[in-house]
């Protein structure tokens, strides 16, 4: 073997992963190259880390290369400083939650925004159906093999000009470009199977069943009956009618139904993408292709897109340069119904009896009882459903980008970017008129079309300029941003065959709806950068925004930041050492704004029927003192560099401070909050900014080149990064906000459980135990008589992820893994599935339980003893369906082979890689009775919804 040490200036300052580099060659030093790395800032602009002032992290093209995952979004968890996410389902082309330094808000947008060739692009699920409003996601319409670099920017100096949106973090996605010289052709595939990442909470088999009730019923009788005698009638008289009638049924079946076998398939997954880029010293050009597939594990679950695009860039004279972006793309979404629907097969699995068959003899799907088409506990057949019903979304994209710069001298730039963004998602729900939901409406379809017209103006003044050793740069930038939606949805039900699935065919008008929104903004922003040989750095920002919301006097909001740094290896006694090449110091400050969709208008809604007269309703309370969410940033950084950057270190403390935080305020009658909402009076609800909120705390990250050599020789580079995150309420006004389960209060984090203790179960007779105070101490077996009391947070306190890259003679192992400590997920089910006797007649729950309830001959069991209608409220809200989310996950592994030149000579090849990779592998969740998947702690609940994925492929890269 051999091995061997270069020492080349390269690595990673902010970030696991490698970057984009500009190499500059000295002129003093022949054979010495300094490669300094590149990152995009805002509005498309660049600097290297040695101009940097602010906090940024950056994956690039490599970091991401061949993931198999719909989204950008999914790529970020564990690879940047800062940054938690998590999907709360694995849904195929869902959208994944993702947290910039915390929570910046309590009752507002709290993801960032993303910015595409430096223009805003919609995010987020643009659905509205049932099944759809929260599970697409219109960033999987982007493809990630076209994706240069992703950078997300965190702190003011970074994000600030940006201003009225920038306080959730702004995530900067830069799309590959054509390069000078002669054409390139990539073909790239990757094919193979989906699997659930972590194994959930199982299922009663009808043995196990029938076991745990006749064992319920014997502990509220006082019995001591077997099953075939409760399947005989031994409890008739002791129980009521119908209980007794379903206790009969349930132990005399001779059907053994595995409900999570009957939806379970599969999963298959591919991608083929296809590319070419070249050109020459005035033109350049980069098209590509792709073809996405993802299947989930259950049923009627998938998603699929198909995408184009292409980049061309003109240097049509020595001073105009055009380019342009095209994007287009078409993507079919099936998602599933979730949380309490009865046709949620997640759900099925522990509410459907396991005593009802799945088919009849002869293989057709079983219905239930032909009076109302439904199972023994008026369940549905989940089979049946996702076999003859659907949840569906297409939703086309096109996005363009015309950018035109132009030098006016020579260190003077002006460019014009126009970039408009089209999207039309067409929804469709059937519910067929035999069996589930559309039974009792002889049918049902809605149909909906949501369409959104989005455009992004910018006038860019650029200035730059060299005296000597002092380097500065003004930039004057204008933006526009506007969003025109228009939604149309129509429902009809009765049917006169299954087969009939047109809205036209479904003869009884049911509901429809159309709404137009039109929302806009647009701002001014000065930048300025200055340094001394990037030896002393200085960047300052300035940005008005209006926003059309708000009222007049409100509607414009300013935002500014500051930021300084100092790189001590600069100096020249440091320069010409070989050990230190970076010691910079550097902070930043300003204030933000975060994304508002509030209104503080009071207003009439005309959507009333009132003798078939158009009448109106209040809507919303007047408040002209509503003002913007903004945000305070501070950044203090320290970046250090070894060995020409060999080895880098990177440590960072922030503190954003959020202040005039909005939140739904009730109001009391007297304060005229009653709002008659279509027949129903509740009380109303008023928009105000009550309070400020901190998220606070330390990033670090280090990355080191061990061995760095030509393909024949060892390569190994490793990395990890750590985050920490401390999330506080400071101020309230009005005290705290508690609901059953979470708090909203002074001192507490803004996603904080709130819940009774759980102390266990009396050995002495299988009642439930709490804390009286909620902490600790005595216990009571009565649930009243226990205080909430706060139990932690949703949002993981220590984050971070770890990787390695080895290489020798054309063999590549790359591992990545990610971790999360601190953070909590709640059972939002549990009160059904563990209900130890309350609803077991009807919904078996978790089978689980089995073994671990409490018995006279099993004192030490986690669960109460089951009790028929249950065990002095045992199932309500506690710390007992509380998990701790800490876990480390080996997150993504490839091992591939490079095909040398040699091997392809004649061929016309330049290169063929193969390679095998597994995604969301291994999981290690280190509370045992975690049966979800750790990283939907972001999300706090699981609301059985579908499984997160974990896949393995093998794949093929061909260039020529």
């Amino acid at each position: 073997m051999n091995v061997k040490l270069r020492v080349l200036s390269v690595g990673a300052l902010f970030f696991i992963g490698t970057t984009a580099f500009a190499q500059k060659t000295k002129k003093d030093t022949a054979s010495t190259t300094q490669i300094e790395e590149v990152v995009m800032v805002g509005f498309g602009q660049k600097k290297t880390v040695q101009e940097i002032t602010g906090a940024t992290s950056t994956m690039t093209a490599k970091a991401i290369e061949d993931l198999p995952v719909a989204s950008v979004d999914k790529m970020l968890q564990g690879r940047v400083t800062g940054v938690q996410t998590g999907s709360s389902s694995g849904q195929p082309g869902g959208f994944a939650n993702v947290r910039v330094r915390g929570v910046s808000s309590i009752n507002g947008v709290t993801t960032p925004i993303y910015i595409v060739d430096g223009v805003r692009v919609a995010n987020g699920s643009l659905g509205t159906a049932n099944g759809t409003a929260l599970l697409t996601n219109i960033l999987a319409n982007l493809s990630p093999d076209d994706v240069e670099s992703i950078t997300v920017l965190k702190d003011a100096v970074s994000t600030a000009v940006y201003g009225a949106d920038a306080g959730a973090g702004v995530i900067v996605i830069t799309t590959k470009s054509g390069k000078k010289g002669k054409p390139r052709f990539n073909l790239s595939f990757n094919s193979g199977f989906n699997q659930q990442a972590v194994d959930m909470a199982r299922n009663f088999s009808a043995g196990e069943y029938k076991t745990y009730l006749r064992d319920m019923f014997n502990n509220s009788l006082s019995s001591n009956y077997s099953i075939e005698e409760i399947a005989g009638g031994a409890l008739a008289g002791k129980i009521s009618a119908s209980a007794n009638a379903q206790a009969v049924a349930v132990m005399s079946s001779p059907y053994d139904t595995n409900w999570l076998d009957v939806v379970r398939k599969d999963g298959y997954q591919q991608n083929a993408d296809f590319s070419m880029s070249g050109g020459n010293e005035r033109f350049t050009y980069y098209a590509a292709a792709n073809m996405f597939e993802q299947n989930s594990i259950i049923m009627n679950s998938f998603f699929k897109r198909l995408s184009y695009t292409t980049k061309l860039s003109y240097q049509a004279t020595d001073k105009l340069k055009i380019s342009t972006d095209f994007q287009i793309s078409h993507s079919k979404t099936r998602t599933l119904s979730d949380g309490g629907a009865f046709s949620n097969p997640m759900l099925a699995q522990y509410f459907n009896r396991p005593t009802d068959p799945a088919r009849n003899a002869d293989g057709s799907w079983y219905l239930g009882n032909p009076a109302n088409s439904r199972l023994s506990n008026n369940q549905f057949n989940v089979g049946y459903l996702l076999e003859n019903n659907y949840i569906q979304a297409g939703t086309f994209r096109a996005f363009a980008n015309l950018n035109v710069e132009y030098k006016i001298l020579k260190n003077l730039t002006y460019r014009f970017v126009f970039s408009p963004e089209y999207v039309n998602m067409e929804e469709d729900t059937y519910w067929n008129p035999l069996h589930g939901d559309g039974y009792t409406y002889g049918g049902y379809k809605r149909t909906s079309n949501n369409r959104y017209f989005n455009f992004n103006i910018q006038n860019i003044l650029d200035y730059s300029q060299k005296f000597g050793k002092h380097n500065v740069g003004v930039s004057l930038i204008q933006e526009a941003y506007k969003t025109d939606r228009k939604f149309l949805m129509a429902t009809g039900i009765t049917v006169g065959s299954p087969a009939l699935e047109t809205l036209r065919n479904f003869v009884v008008p049911y509901g429809f709806d159309g709404t137009q929104t039109i929302t806009s903004r647009y701002g001014y922003a000065v930048t300025g950068h200055y340094d001394y040989d990037k030896l002393f750095l200085l960047d300052a920002s300035y940005r008005r925004d209006v926003l059309s919301q708000f009222t007049p006097g409100s509607k414009a909001g300013n935002f500014w930041s500051i930021g300084g740094g100092v790189d001590l290896a600069r100096l020249d006694f440091i320069k010409d050492m070989n050990t230190i090449s970076m010691a910079k110091f550097r902070a930043s400050y300003g204030k933000l704004g975060n994304q508002v969709n509030a209104n503080p208008y009071a207003l009439y809604l005309y959507d009333l029927n009132y003798n078939d007269y158009a009448g109106a309703r209040y809507y919303n309370i007047y408040n002209p003192n509503l003002s913007w969410e903004t945000v305070n940033p501070l950044n203090i950084g320290l970046d250090l560099g070894f060995l020409r950057n060999r080895i880098t270190v990177t440590a960072e403390y922030y503190n954003k401070k959020t202040n005039d935080l909005i939140y739904n305020v009730p109001l009391s009658p007297s304060q005229g909050g009653i709002i008659n909402d279509n027949g129903t009076i509740r009380y109303g609800l008023m928009l105000d900014n009550v309070g400020t909120l901190v998220n606070k705390g330390f990033e670090f990250a280090v990355n080191a080149d061990i061995f760095k050599g030509d393909r024949d020789q060892v390569n190994w580079s490793i990395g990890a990064n750590l985050s920490t995150l401390k999330n506080e309420v400071t101020e309230l006004y009005g005290g705290a906000v508690n609901t059953a389960t979470t708090t909203l209060r002074v001192g507490e984090g803004a996603r904080t459980f709130y819940l009774r203790k759980w102390a266990g179960v009396d050995s002495s007779n299988g009642d439930p135990l709490w804390y009286i105070n909620g902490n600790d101490g005595e216990t009571t077996n009565d649930y009243n008589k226990a205080q909430q009391a706060v139990q932690g947070s949703f949002l993981s306190t220590v984050f971070g992820g770890a990787n390695t890259s080895i290489s020798y003679k054309g063999f590549a192992l790359d591992l990545q893994f990610t971790y999360g400590f601190g953070g909590k997920i709640y059972d939002n089910w549990a009160n059904y599935t563990y209900s130890d006797g309350q609803y077991s007649l009807n919904y078996p729950g978790y089978g689980d339980v089995m073994g671990d309830y409490w018995t006279p001959q099993n004192t030490g069991a986690s669960n109460p003893k089951p009790l028929y209608g249950g065990n002095k409220l045992s199932n309500q809200a506690s710390t007992r369906y509380l998990y701790d989310a800490d876990y480390i996950r080996l997150s993504n592994a490839r091992f591939g082979y490079t095909f040398n030149g040699d091997f392809l000579k004649g061929s016309g090849l330049n290169s063929v890689q193969v390679y095998v990779m597994a995604n969301n592998a291994w999981t290690h969740n280190f509370d045992d009775r975690l049966k979800f998947d750790p990283e939907t702690n972001i999300s706090g609940t699981t609301n059985l919804s579908l499984p997160v994925l974990k896949s393995y492929l093998f794949g093929v890269n061909v260039s020529f």
